[in-house]
């Protein structure tokens, strides 16, 4: 009843002129196929928008912020993005580089040994010591060695019991391979350890202050609480809610996917980034590093997928011809609540999509999502 009462809503606000917000959109998308998809889907809410460099934005909202409620999702809603953290902290390390505080390439032995001393677990549970330095360029394409326990076997099954390091072990030498994990998180004490400040802290001087990312935070205040929306995970038996508001205030902050944040406030980073680093009263990178940032940055023809798709200094990079919107070199990447973005330079265009729930790639959010990229993109086509 709900989803039919949204809907009638919806149309309602179709005919009175209010639909989904629209900052002055040159593109504006038909909606009627991403509503008849919501209506179908057995999915609890979903936002998505897309802007282009000038800073224009349309959003499409369904659902409520509170599952099972009465009101209507919207963009500046508070959502757990986790590893779409990373892009952020990653343009956080970057200003470090063009202050010549660090250098990508500088070996993080003397600054990090907490980090450069983690041995590497051989294929055959063996460890030994690394062969070759750590560096930042490592720690921000991936290749640093460090991966994630919950999506390795081999970390998994590693006998933690007198474990005495601050991460797991690492899985090959620096520069060897690409490995998804817990890099950016280093990245993040990096830039701690550099500034002397907390990277709650540094994130809001330097990055989400000056971009206007007034809901994104590793701990929300008090005051923006209530925007948060629901979570939880989905199984045999639908959708299980977690507790919505965080209990207990973070003191660790985890650069590879600790914030909050608002889908508004992320399309605005990303506008930003469409424009070199340049924003309403300044700039956050200069144009040359966020051109770097956005150029592949992995050794020896290494990909990140079938596809051949590599990876830049912050997000993913589009390199497959069987891509069927994006264009080749575009920054794409996701978050573990099943959440995406998109950066294509070439057409202008930048996409955000939110749900808030487990498991990653969920079929049906994940359909939405391609849907919602289709008709961006289709209408792009026929401008």
């Amino acid at each position: 009843m709900i989803k039919q009462f949204l809907f009638v809503l919806f149309i309602f606000s179709i005919a009175t002129g209010c639909k989904t917000k629209k900052q002055g959109s040159s593109i504006a998308i038909n909606p009627l196929p991403l509503t008849r998809y919501f209506e179908n889907s057995e999915l609890p809410a979903a936002i998505m928008g897309y802007a282009g460099k000038d800073g224009n934005m349309e959003w499409f909202a369904y659902g409520p912020s509170v599952w099972g409620g009465k009101d209507s999702i919207s963009e500046q809603h508070i959502f757990r993005i986790f590893s779409m953290t990373k892009a952020i902290a990653s343009v956080g390390a970057l200003q470090l580089v063009e202050q010549k505080l660090i250098g990508l390439d500088d070996p993080l032995n003397e600054l990090m040994p907490e980090m450069t001393a983690i041995p590497i677990l051989t294929e055959k549970g063996d460890l030994m010591a690394a062969s070759s330095p750590i560096t930042l360029r490592h720690l921000l394409t991936h290749t640093s060695g460090f991966g994630y326990e919950f999506m390795n076997p081999r970390l998994q099954s590693f006998e933690k019991s007198d474990w005495n390091y601050e991460d797991m072990p690492r899985l090959f030498n620096s520069g060897e391979s690409w490995v998804y994990g817990t890099s950016v998180d280093w990245v993040g004490k990096i830039i701690e350890k550099i500034s002397g400040e907390d990277l709650e802290t540094y994130l809001r001087k330097n990055v989400t202050g000056p971009l206007k990312m007034n809901s994104t935070w590793f701990n929300v205040p008090e005051n923006l609480q209530k925007n948060i929306v629901s979570w939880g995970s989905r199984d045999s038996l639908g959708f299980q809610e977690y507790p919505r508001i965080p209990t207990k205030k973070i003191t660790t902050y985890s650069a590879g996917g600790g914030l909050f944040g608002s889908p508004k406030d992320y399309l605005s980073f990303l506008v930003c980034m469409m424009n070199n680093g340049s924003y309403e009263g300044g700039q956050i990178l200069k144009p040359e590093t966020v051109a770097l940032m956005s150029s592949n940055h992995l050794p020896n023809n290494l990909t990140i997928n079938s596809g051949g798709d590599t990876h830049g200094l912050a997000w993913a990079i589009e390199n497959s011809k069987d891509e069927a919107f994006r264009s080749i070199g575009s920054g794409y990447w996701s978050g573990l609540a099943n959440s995406n973005y998109s950066l294509d330079k070439e057409k202008n265009i930048a996409l955000v999509y939110f749900t808030n729930f487990f498991p990653y790639g969920d079929k049906e959010t994940q359909n939405f999502y391609r849907l919602f990229e289709q008709e961006v993109y289709q209408k792009i086509s026929k401008n």
